[in-house]
């Protein structure tokens, strides 16, 4: 079983997965709306793709917020903190 942890730096990560995240579920939701507001209009073949693709994203969502409950890895971790280092520290602004 891998091993996780909680660190600050996640907090500047986790706008980038709560933007994945939103995307994905934008995804699904004009999946489902086309789905409902277009059923007889659409070909067979154009239901399956879009059911694909709701699925798809579905699944996106869960492993996200799966990880997000679980933590992060420390190898993740490690690279966040590897990156801050890069950036050198941050100005507020004013």
């Amino acid at each position: 079983m891998k091993s996780h942890v909680i660190s600050p730096e996640v907090g500047e990560g986790s706008a980038v997965v709560a933007h994945g995240l939103l995307t994905s579920m934008s995804v699904v939701s004009a999946g489902i709306m086309t789905v409902w507001e277009h059923w007889a209009d659409l070909s067979p073949d154009k239901r399956d793709y879009l059911f694909q693709r709701i699925l798809a994203h579905a699944e996106i969502v869960s492993d996200g917020l799966r990880d997000v409950a679980q933590g992060l890895p420390e190898s993740a971790v490690a690279e966040l903190e590897a990156h801050k280092r890069h950036r050198g520290p941050r100005v507020s602004p004013l």
